[in-house]
């Protein structure tokens, strides 16, 4: 079977991104260079027996902390690399983590299956993420929680520079249509002409996404970046200071009327 594109280049990247990203596993981690859970603090009350899913899951360190919460977890992901990463940790660990390989997309749950869905930097590689927000409300049960972290659109920009009256540099975003951001193209790493794309869109779009889906947006934040943050690599650090300037996260807390 032909692979899709986002599972050829996540398949492809999956050792290399395993050996350069540093994901502090003993945290709920939101997105590059940001602080985790223990000081963002942005998730519900959680209790033993709370059925949790976690959509593109990655090596799924944030299923594993969430099963040492006592919750049970359901985790997909796109990437079978990725997933045989997040099964031999779980495994190591002990845990009981349902792991499932596919696309967001193509997911499908019984209606009110889950009192937490949670998702980090996987939605904005989806075709039409609010459709999918509408999905994602009708699987939590009443007063059950999506945690959404996502890319912010002032990210999504092109980095440049000025010169100061004192000659010295500034590095600074520039997004030409706020409304419209530049797609992030990522090709395919062997070359082959089936790039996929990080897609940003503004605040106010993911805000009246969660409402019309019937979800209380409870909180809204944009993070900055964190000198010890729980997921980073040597590239983000080296590009900290450029990232500490803007937000290069969006996280929406959203809870089911």
């Amino acid at each position: 079977m032909k692979k899709h594109p986002q599972e050829r280049y996540w398949d492809a990247i999956s050792g290399d991104y395993r050996a350069i990203t540093r994901i502090d596993a003993t945290d709920f981690h939101y997105g590059p260079l940001l602080a985790g859970e223990r000081e963002l603090r942005l998730l519900p009350p959680l209790r033993p027996g709370m059925d949790a899913l976690e959509l593109g899951c990655g090596e799924g360190q944030n299923s594993r902390w969430l099963a040492r919460q006592g919750l049970r977890c359901v985790a997909l992901d796109i990437s079978e690399g990725q997933l045989a990463y997040a099964r031999a940790d779980a495994a190591a660990e002990g845990l009981a983590i349902d792991f499932r390989h596919g696309p967001i997309e193509a997911f499908e749950a019984p209606p009110a299956s889950y009192d937490l869905i949670t998702s980090s930097h996987a939605f904005e590689f989806v075709e039409r993420p609010f459709d999918l927000v509408r999905r994602v409300a009708g699987w939590l049960r009443p007063g059950g929680w999506f945690v959404l972290s996502t890319v912010h659109p002032v990210y999504n920009g092109e980095w440049v520079s000025a010169e100061e009256e004192d000659g010295s540099e500034t590095w600074g975003r520039l997004l030409v249509n706020y409304f419209r951001p530049i797609d992030d193209v990522r090709e395919q790493p062997d070359g082959t002409p089936a790039p996929i794309a990080s897609r940003a869109y503004p605040v106010s779009a993911w805000f009246n996404a969660f409402r019309a889906a019937g979800l209380r947006v409870a909180r809204l934040e944009e993070p900055p970046a964190v000198r010890r943050p729980a997921y980073a690599s040597d590239d983000w650090m080296e590009a900290f200071d450029e990232c500490s300037a803007i937000p290069t996260t969006l996280i929406l807390v959203g809870q089911k009327e």
